[in-house]
């Protein structure tokens, strides 16, 4: 791939944020408690801080995505991917609504159960499928739009 300069600067750029989102996910998800609570809620801070910067970088990201205009350009490529793009863009507010949630049910946690801590993994891990699925949809709108392919995240191969 070019230097961050051509064509494909801002597709670079796109993946760029998905990488980034996908380190937050795993900083987050590792700091959801195993099965075995053990009666203290140290983990607590760290899982807020998790959602708070996967949030955080969410919301960057999309804004981004909405203001570089790599996915409408890719839709300018390929039309019938408009469709598309117009659910992902209104899955972009659903998921930042499904964080903030998640970050307000773990910040009333003060001595969760243990029935309490496997419901908030459950919705972590929920949450974060909905986020993968979705930067998936964007990688196909990328790659169909611009006729790429995105394995190996090598956007210059081609289909």
């Amino acid at each position: 791939m070019t230097s961050g300069s051509g064509e494909y600067a801002y597709v670079e750029r796109l993946l760029a944020g998905h990488r980034r989102l996908e380190q937050l996910i795993h900083r987050t998800l590792a700091a959801v408690p195993d099965r075995e609570l053990r009666g203290d809620t140290d983990w607590l801070p760290s899982l807020i801080d998790g959602l708070e910067a996967l949030r955080r970088e969410a919301a960057q990201h999309f804004h981004e995505e909405e203001m570089g205009g790599c996915l409408e350009e890719a839709v300018a490529h390929c039309p019938r991917l408009s469709h598309e793009l117009t659910q992902a863009e209104k899955e972009q507010r659903e998921l930042l609504a499904n964080l903030d949630e998640l970050i307000a049910d773990a910040r009333r946690l003060r001595l969760p159960s243990l029935r309490d801590v496997q419901l908030l993994g459950q919705d972590v891990r929920t949450v974060v499928r909905k986020l993968r699925a979705h930067e998936a949809v964007e990688n196909r709108i990328i790659e169909h739009g611009f006729s790429i392919s995105l394995e190996n995240d090598d956007p210059l191969a081609t289909h």
